[in-house]
């Protein structure tokens, strides 16, 4: 397929210059004593274009630090002309109403000129003020003339404008078209389209105060220069409505990425949360579990160490138990390993396991140790809360062997109105109520029961025994 280049910029803009020039011509060759007084038209038209202009003016005088052309006299440019615009919309035909108009273009034509010059807003301390000032002494200027229309000079003279009303619009012209050159180099070294944007504006200003200067009130080409600067302040208008797409753009792109930023964020800190509960919940296991028994393997160990000359078979007994033991924890230990939590199937085993703990405790203390596990309260509890209540026992005997110093103690699991309870006490030294969620062990326990939706109960009273009871919620009958 055949592509077409695009048209240089330069040459677009020179088709444009002789294209106003050439329909300029027509329109005064054609209609030369065409009149047409239409005040209101001419009041919106000027209105229209003086307040694109001071909007421009306050968006470049708003962002004058950035590094491009001076904004501070291109909107101070934009400022004086809307102002005096303004006034010569609301001026009546006459001498005040063309020098207005004249002024408004000298001011506008100057701040183009002016703005590569260094940046009077950027380097002066007095920023804020400088636009106040510019719109006070346009405003006291236009307020001026409008006051003393009979002290101005004459404007028009035998039905053409005069050298007065002339010279301010061909030195402007001028100035516009200086300024545009200049500006459209900077778009050719740089590719920038806001110096572009300026080069249309001064071009379309430029040709608008040619045509002025061999224009008559209220004739066609009166009206053709009108259309030009209406022209050029739709440009304006175009390229605001662009940069606050623009900025609608990249604000939405900004809320998107802030969004996806604090999804992300919050799903690290899901993930990061559960790596925590997932770590608290394996260090919990590890504790009520594989060191619970290690720590009982230990102390059994070190009683055969003990017996070893004088109790040979208690020796062999515990030596046993401790094998068994050993392949309990290896057990545990390859499901850790493996992601696997060790689970317990049924009554039997949750009994056999508790059978086991209390032989590997008993083993290594002289404490008379009684268990007695009902099978129809094994069978009731659930597959999915055997292992935790396993852990519960194994911390309640644990702690009843190491701290109570007891003669006796007692290990539990029977029904109670319907309920499964395990109770684990000894007659030890006890412990006072404030210090109860002191340990490791006791806090394993709350949170274990917590998980389980039972009801832990911890009684001590100091010199006469702990009572631990867990109750179970009733559940229906597991097979």
């Amino acid at each position: 397929m055949l592509s077409l280049r695009p048209l240089p910029l330069s040459l677009v803009l020179g088709f444009t210059a002789g294209l106003a020039l050439l329909l300029s011509f027509f329109i005064h060759t054609a209609v030369p004593g065409l009149r047409w007084h239409a005040i209101p038209l001419h009041a919106a038209l000027e209105g229209i274009g003086g307040l694109c202009a001071v909007v421009m003016a306050i968006v470049l005088l708003q962002r004058n630090s950035r590094s491009r052309p001076a904004s501070g006299w291109l909107g101070g440019g934009f400022l004086a002309m809307g102002i005096l615009e303004g006034f010569h919309a609301i001026a009546e035909p006459g001498n005040a109403f063309i020098l207005l108009r004249s002024l408004a273009s000298f001011f506008g034509a100057l701040g183009f000129a002016l703005a590569w010059l260094p940046d009077p807003v950027a380097i002066d301390h007095t920023k804020s003020r400088l636009p106040w000032l510019i719109a006070m002494g346009a405003a006291a200027l236009g307020l001026l003339i409008l006051s003393f229309p009979q002290r101005l000079p004459e404007m028009i003279r035998n039905g053409e404008f005069s050298p007065a009303a002339l010279a301010p619009t061909s030195l402007a012209c001028l100035l516009f078209v200086a300024a545009g050159f200049r500006f459209f180099a900077v778009h050719r070294r740089t590719g920038e389209s806001e110096p572009y944007l300026f080069t249309c504006l001064a071009l379309l200003f430029g040709l608008a105060e040619l045509m002025f200067t061999y224009s008559r009130l209220w004739d066609a080409q009166w009206w053709f220069w009108h259309g030009l600067r209406l022209l050029g302040y739709l440009l304006v208008l175009m390229y605001m409505v662009r940069g606050y797409q623009r900025m609608v753009l990249d604000l939405q792109g900004s809320v998107a990425q802030t969004r996806e930023a604090s999804e992300a964020a919050r799903r690290s800190e899901h993930d990061l949360r559960r790596a925590l509960d997932e770590r608290e919940g394996m260090a919990q296991d590890l504790h009520d579990s594989i060191i619970q028994s290690l720590f009982a393997l230990s102390l059994g160990l070190e009683r055969c160490q003990r017996l070893a000359a004088t109790q040979p078979d208690e020796v062999t007994m515990q030596l046993g138990i401790a094998v068994t033991g050993l392949k309990s924890v290896i057990r545990d230990l390859r499901g850790y390993i493996s992601g696997t939590e060790p689970q317990i199937a049924n009554g039997r085993e949750l009994e056999a396991a508790l059978g086991l703990q209390l032989r590997l405790l008993q083993g290594s203390h002289d404490v008379a140790f009684s268990f007695q596990v009902d099978p129809a309260a094994a069978e009731r509890v659930p597959p999915r809360h055997t292992t935790d209540l396993l852990y519960i026992a194994r911390e309640a005997m644990s702690n009843s062997l190491r701290h109570a110093q007891a003669r006796r103690a007692s290990l539990r699991l029977e029904l109670c109105e319907g309920r499964v309870r395990l109770v684990v006490e000894d007659d030890g030294i006890g412990f006072r109520n404030g210090s109860m969620h002191a340990g490791e062990g006791l806090r394993n326990m709350t949170a274990r029961a917590a998980k389980l939706h039972a009801d832990l109960s911890v009684s001590s009273i100091p010199g006469q025994g702990t009572r631990i009871i867990v109750e179970l919620p009733k559940e229906p009958l597991h097979a």
